[in-house]
């Protein structure tokens, strides 16, 4: 019960603050840019404190970096809602910066010899790159959603996450994450209904993609989560990329299938998988 009454508060009370958040950026759309990267960044950063309490600095633990990079992100966000003629700014600072965010998570697997130079380097490139393109592609769809159409289609990655995160990763804690990220955007749904205006925000997007994309290098890397599993996140995410390039009246639904199809597959597979296995958790 304990656990459960834990769990709820970890989850409940960032999406509470963002929901403010959200909702304040909805009403005061010259704040909105601010608002929503903050929702985001701080949304996760609670979520950590409350699961996994005050992280260190210099960090002892890969997970720990995730705390830190919530924050770091930020001002991220609200460089890629500048004004469009000036957002490329932005989006080369998202593909020279994220590679070095994985340098820092992926160097201790190197000097164990967990990992050689060349895996470590591969592998570096592979999510620092990959995952710049892909925030750069989602963030660019936004436009063509709805608040709430976006919203919903990044909270069901975050449930898609969530259960990678438990089946697959065997790490109870990134699923708890996961779950509370899925939620911190997922309470803007209802905002979105509200407040036709009402918009992400591509910062905020980009924000999100990075953070999902940073949970899923941990479980891999730290965790038991398979590198087959990797193709999900980033087929989901070119689900909503490509999805939303399409006629108005599949913009949502395309992803939304592909998403349940593709990522409710996976999940039904990593728990089958976990069910004929006897695996503790971290």
């Amino acid at each position: 019960m304990n656990f459960v009454l834990t769990s709820l508060l970890s989850a409940g009370l960032p999406a509470l603050f963002a929901g403010v958040l959200w909702f304040l950026g909805g009403r005061f759309h010259r704040a909105h840019l601010w608002l929503s990267a903050v929702a985001v960044g701080g949304g996760m950063m609670l979520a950590y404190y409350l699961a996994l309490g005050k992280p260190a600095f210099p960090t002892t633990d890969a997970q720990e970096w995730v705390f830190w990079y919530a924050l770091g992100l930020i001002p991220l966000g609200w460089l890629m809602g500048i004004a469009a003629p000036y957002r490329w700014i932005a989006g080369w600072g998202l593909v020279l910066a994220l590679p070095w965010l994985f340098v820092w998570l992926f160097v201790p697997l190197m000097r164990s010899e967990h990992w050689s130079l060349t895996v470590g380097m591969t592998w570096i490139l592979v999510f620092g790159v990959g995952l710049a393109a892909m925030a750069l592609g989602v963030a660019s769809a936004e436009a063509r959603l709805t608040g709430w159409q976006m919203a919903f289609l990044l909270a069901l990655v975050g449930g898609v996450s969530a259960g990678m995160m438990f089946y697959g990763a065997k790490s109870s804690s990134f699923a708890q994450l996961a779950g509370a990220l899925g939620l911190v955007v997922g309470i803007a749904v209802p905002v979105g209904w509200g407040m036709r205006s009402f918009r992400v925000g591509q910062g905020a997007v980009a924000m999100l993609v990075v953070l999902y994309g940073i949970l899923w290098a941990i479980g891999f890397a730290y965790g038991q989560l398979q590198a087959p599993y990797l193709a999900v996140f980033a087929l989901c995410m070119l689900a909503i990329a490509l999805g939303a390039r399409g006629a108005s009246g599949w913009r949502f639904v395309v992803p939304l299938l592909l998403i349940l199809l593709i990522g409710g597959g996976a999940v039904g597979m990593s728990y089958q998988t976990y069910m004929s296995a006897s695996t503790g958790y971290e």
